[in-house]
């Protein structure tokens, strides 16, 4: 009987998971009571079998394991966080980079400098697309034809009527107010000539 439990040991400590021994063919006290342990120790030992692998695999379904069963109380806590970080991950996924891990060593550290890079990544995004609809937004408020008049070169206000005069303003005025742009006047060669001929040189300014 001993040479029997031995043998079933020896297949344990090589990671097999053995039959159990059939107590109902064993006669002594001491060695029914050596065959019920080492049988439990059989069941605890397939009960962890039964959930690392799947574990090691990826597969995180609930696979029970029994109270009773100290072996399995590691196993049991890390599949709690897997789950827990499997959540924190979707969180991280649908734009919560508030999420941090603190229980799983360099994993945690290398965890955290991601979520910190794709917040950093994200905002300078947002403020790229800032920068891009505001453009967009000057772009447009400048696109179309421009009613303009054809001697003083004042522009219509969009909507306003023709026959008023407050309805033209200079094009100064109006870029100014559609755009960032602002303007510092000077005058061209060809306006020298025609307002101060008598500058053979001409202006600058």
């Amino acid at each position: 009987m001993i040479d029997k439990i031995a043998e079933k040991l020896a297949m344990l400590l090589q990671g097999k998971i053995t039959e159990k021994i059939d107590t109902g063919k064993i006669a002594g006290e001491h060695e029914q009571n050596l065959a019920k342990m080492l049988n439990q120790l059989i069941n605890f030992m397939q009960e962890v079998h039964d959930f690392i692998i799947p574990l090691s695999k990826g597969e995180l379904a609930e696979i029970k394991i029994s109270p009773k069963n100290f072996f399995g109380s590691p196993f049991k806590e890390l599949h709690s966080r897997l789950l827990h970080l499997t959540w924190q991950a979707n969180q991280v996924a649908n734009g919560d980079f508030s999420q941090r891990v603190d229980f799983m060593g360099d994993f945690s550290e290398a965890f955290n400098s991601m979520i910190v890079s794709l917040d950093n990544n994200e905002k300078l995004l947002k403020r790229k697309i800032d920068e891009l609809e505001k453009a967009l937004s000057h772009i447009k408020s400048l696109e179309g034809i421009l009613p303009i008049c054809s001697n003083c070169k004042k522009i219509r206000i969009e909507g306003t009527d023709p026959k008023q005069q407050d309805s033209w303003v200079q094009i100064e005025s109006y870029i100014s107010e559609k755009t960032e742009a602002q303007f510092s006047h000077s005058i061209c060669p060809e306006c020298i000539k025609k307002l101060y001929p008598d500058f053979k040189n001409g202006l600058s300014g």
